[in-house]
């Protein structure tokens, strides 16, 4: 139509608001991002639930549970998102689950005195502010911006991976000024797995709690500035001008494929995607918890560490706009295969690396890969399934997450028990990588990537239509 084609051909405007949209949701990921601190807050916690409650011999798989649990609570609220959206549009979404995010952090502050406490609010109700804004904020900026879905992607979630590099080092000033790293150990045959204790280190201890607010006075502030420039998409006239009275939720000139949540159960591609997803959380679990306990068994640099979880971060957050890139270029199956590729090998000789700075290049190798995955998931989620319905469909697809961290939660928990060594550990997380690389090979979905739909004449595929 004359509309959609001056939209196209002419959006300026439409660009400079959307730039700002996408501004807004990429201070609301980074608050999410915090996520990515786990691994690096994980030792506080578990020295404070030993040290100051009734759980004197809870150990860091056991407080797993909460990072495992905050990824259920998003993957099973990721749909919930998208129905709210649909309901109360996408503004009032982003509002309640941001709303939830920071709450949960702040009362966590009570919560810690007790481990199960900790997990509701830290880990379940956590996840859900998280998993009800996480797509209407990334999906919101792909609509105004849809030329480039990979890179517009890769931009929201790499808030999502800088959050550590934002999160890490308050975490860990405000905690740990002294850089005092952990010594006690209290299990021989895992000699890394250190702990802090008292008296000994009583102040690190007594400054665990405030913590939990101290983020979340940070989430305020950070969330109010995203929603301020979150904006519902409006019509536009034929120059790219906003026009008065125009529908906020419009779409219909956006997406040319729109399959619904239920005829997406039946796809084929879909469940390659799932499937997708579940393999490639083994590597992103096994990273995003135990990337410190495993530098720890052979540097002893608190501020050194937390330097590492913060490069790795920077990797993280740069991996999702190249890798969105590489998937706007190539496409989704060549794309994922590659990264599941590197993501294997990564694991397979990573326990050779013990010396700091090889450990620090791997952690930020790994957090590469991590980053990576949320860039091209969402982008081939939209692009195979169209738009319309890209929150719940999405929601559905991160479903997977749910049963991967589980299943990465299991895994871990059963090989430490049983005393299965952690090079043999990462060699488990290679192989389920790998079969994640096979499943990948057989995603059938043809389409062009965005920049060169264009140039085709097929557009049975195709999420952006494109003026000739």
């Amino acid at each position: 139509s004359t509309q959609s084609t001056g939209i196209l051909r002419k959006p300026m405007n439409r660009t400079v608001r959307g730039v700002l949209v996408l501004i807004g949701a990429v201070l609301i990921h980074i608050t999410f991002g915090v996520l990515y601190c786990y691994g690096n807050f994980s030792t506080y916690i578990a020295s404070y639930l030993r040290a100051r409650t009734s759980y004197s011999d809870i150990r860091f798989t056991n407080t797993q549970w909460i990072l495992t649990l905050t990824v259920c609570g998003q993957g099973t609220t990721m749909v919930v998102g998208g129905l709210l959206e649909r309901r109360i549009g996408t503004r009032f979404t982003i509002l309640i689950g941001c709303a939830i995010h920071t709450l949960a952090a702040a009362i966590s502050y009570f919560a810690i005195a007790s481990f199960y406490g900790l997990i509701v609010t830290y880990g379940v109700l956590f996840g859900f502010g998280i998993g009800i804004a996480y797509s209407p904020a990334m999906t919101l900026a792909m609509k105004w911006l849809p030329t480039y879905k990979g890179v517009v992607a890769g931009s929201v979630v790499a808030g999502f991976g800088l959050g550590a590099m934002v999160f890490n080092p308050i975490i860990t000033t405000f905690i740990n000024p002294d850089n005092i790293s952990p010594t006690y150990a209290p299990y021989p045959d895992e000699p890394s797995e250190k702990y802090y204790k008292d008296p000994e280190n009583k102040a690190i201890l007594d400054r665990v709690p405030y913590c939990f607010l101290v983020m979340a006075g940070f989430f305020i502030v950070l969330q109010t500035l995203g929603n301020i420039l979150i904006k519902p998409l409006p019509d536009f006239d034929e120059s790219g001008n906003e026009e008065l009275g125009g529908n906020p939720e419009r779409e219909h000139f956006v997406c040319s494929v729109d399959v619904s949540p239920l005829q997406l159960l039946k796809d084929r591609d879909f469940w390659i995607l799932y499937l997708d997803f579940l393999f490639i959380c083994q590597g992103i679990g096994y990273c995003s918890a135990y990337w410190k306990s495993f530098g720890q068994g052979f540097i002893s640099d608190d501020l050194f560490l937390a330097g590492v979880g913060s490069a790795g971060s920077i990797a993280n957050a740069l991996s999702r706009i190249i890798w969105g890139g590489i998937g706007d270029k190539i496409g989704f199956k060549v794309a994922m295969c590659t990264l599941q590729a590197i993501f294997a090998c990564l694991y397979i000789v990573m326990f050779y690396a013990t010396s700091k700075w090889g450990y620090a290049f791997f952690v930020f190798c790994l957090f590469f890969c991590v980053g990576g995955s949320f860039s091209l998931l969402p982008a081939a989620t939209i692009r195979r399934f169209g738009c319309a319905n890209s929150t719940a469909n999405y929601g559905l697809v991160f479903t997977s997450a749910v049963l991967g961290s589980l299943l990465n939660l299991l895994i871990l928990n059963v090989t430490v028990n049983a005393g299965v060594s952690q090079q043999h550990i990462q060699w488990i997380v290679a192989a389920f990588l790998i079969l994640g690389l096979i499943n990948s090979a057989f995603f059938k979905f043809k389409g062009l990537p965005c920049r060169d739909r264009r140039e085709s004449n097929d557009y049975r595929y195709s999420s952006v239509p494109y003026a000739d």
